[in-house]
């Protein structure tokens, strides 16, 4: 068994509290007055808190499934009804708990309707089909244009705004209300300023010794997803960056005898956090960055041009075509002094895995130096060896050690 010798960070245990605090506003929604939408993560949260509607994600709901190492209890459900492993593991186990009513957060509320945009990929629009016809009630879909890596588009920038300003109507409907413009305002001082800590707290990393892993900033991310534009997500980012700040002051590492400094590639793999982070701490690796995190870091919006804002962030920052995300992990290479690249092929989305290896070679052409793909899944266990994975980085951290 591998020794823990990573050096937690205190503030995420904060996290536990804040959590069941969300679940339970959720589960009182209607005695409170509010609204249940179910989105995906990349939806305009603070659209829908200015107008009393409670965010919810099932996507969120299915990391705590696979965090607690439930994806069996509940997959046999969705299995049941027909719906095939091979799709992604999120939907699968998010469908299987609306079935069965398993969940490891005491369940979820029937929602007042449902949102998601095209932007990300083809399997949240099926599910979010699935789960309105579940639960009879209306779906939202933002038609999102992909553009590859053509240059921008401004007839496509007008079509994403205009649903955008379609889409403050429709919740109108739903509500009963009208929009206040003036609430708005200030839900996105708050969450640009909570953004702004994110991206101050994943900018630390690149100190030596990094003050934290992306493990880390994995399970400190549900606040910037699901609360962004609300106090409690602010005063938390608050508290993380003054204890990562006062560890770049001490110069405490995460893993002490830090060594090689990585990049993760794709989706954590939720069930395994733990025994990952200790892994690679047992080689004196960090992971200092990666792409899953860093969206949140630009999710500020403009608040005298909102809805010009979202549009434009659907357009161009969720466009990860192949040759963006090798000038990524090329610039976070000397951002964040790597010395390491890990891949993580994962089998419940094709969006981000498909053109793994074609990534891993180009960076290695550019960098001289080779990465490792890790064949894995984000969710479902029964697609990933912890043996294999474990042979793997011995090999490639010998690799990286005759290198050095």
């Amino acid at each position: 068994m591998m020794k823990v010798v990573t050096s937690p960070v205190q503030s995420l245990s904060l996290l536990k509290e804040i959590n069941s605090q969300y679940y339970e506003e959720i589960r009182h929604a209607q005695e409170l007055g509010k609204k249940i939408a179910f989105v995906n993560v990349f939806s305009p949260a603070e659209l829908f808190y200015a107008m009393d509607i409670i965010p919810v994600y099932p996507e969120n709901h299915s990391v705590f499934i696979q965090a607690r190492k439930m994806t069996d209890e509940v997959t046999r459900f969705s299995e049941a009804e027909g719906y095939s492993p091979n799709i992604c593991s999120y939907a699968l186990c998010d469908i299987g708990s609306a079935y069965s009513g398993i969940s490891p957060v005491g369940g979820l509320p029937n929602p007042d309707f449902l949102y998601t945009s095209s932007c990300q990929c083809s399997t949240l629009t099926k599910w979010f089909e699935v789960l309105s016809r579940h639960y009879n009630v209306p779906l939202y879909l933002l038609d999102v244009p992909f553009s590859g890596s053509r240059g921008f588009d401004n007839f496509a920038l007008d079509y994403v705004k205009k649903q955008m300003n379609e889409l403050v109507s429709f919740l109108e409907g739903i509500t009963g209300k009208r929009l206040d413009y003036d609430h708005l305002k200030e839900i996105l001082r708050i969450s640009e300023e909570t953004c702004n800590h994110w991206k101050q707290i994943l900018n630390a990393a690149a100190q030596i010794p990094s003050p934290l892993t992306v493990f880390d900033q994995f399970i400190a991310m549900a606040p910037i997803v699901s609360q962004r534009g609300c106090p409690v997500a602010l005063d938390f980012y608050k508290k993380l960056k003054s204890e990562i700040d006062e560890r770049v002051r001490l110069k405490m590492g995460a893993v002490p005898g830090e060594r090689f400094r990585l990049y993760w590639d794709n989706l954590p793999v939720w069930r395994e956090l733990k025994w990952l982070s200790n892994l690679f701490a047992s080689f004196g690796a960090c992971l200092t960055s990666t792409i899953y995190t860093l969206p949140w870091t630009s999710l500020d919006v403009n608040p005298r041009s909102p809805f010009e804002s979202w549009a434009t962030q659907y357009l161009i920052y969720f466009n990860w075509n192949l040759e963006r995300r090798v000038e990524l992990i090329l610039d976070l290479k000397e951002r964040f002094s790597l010395n390491g690249f890990v891949y993580h092929s994962n089998r419940s989305c094709k969006m981000l895995s498909l053109v793994v290896h074609e990534i891993e070679k180009a960076v290695t052409e550019a960098t001289g130096t080779p990465g490792i793909v890790i064949d894995a899944d984000h969710g479902d266990p029964r697609f990933y060896s912890l043996d294999q994975i474990r042979h793997q980085l011995e090999i490639y951290f010998d690799m990286l050690s005759r290198l050095s």
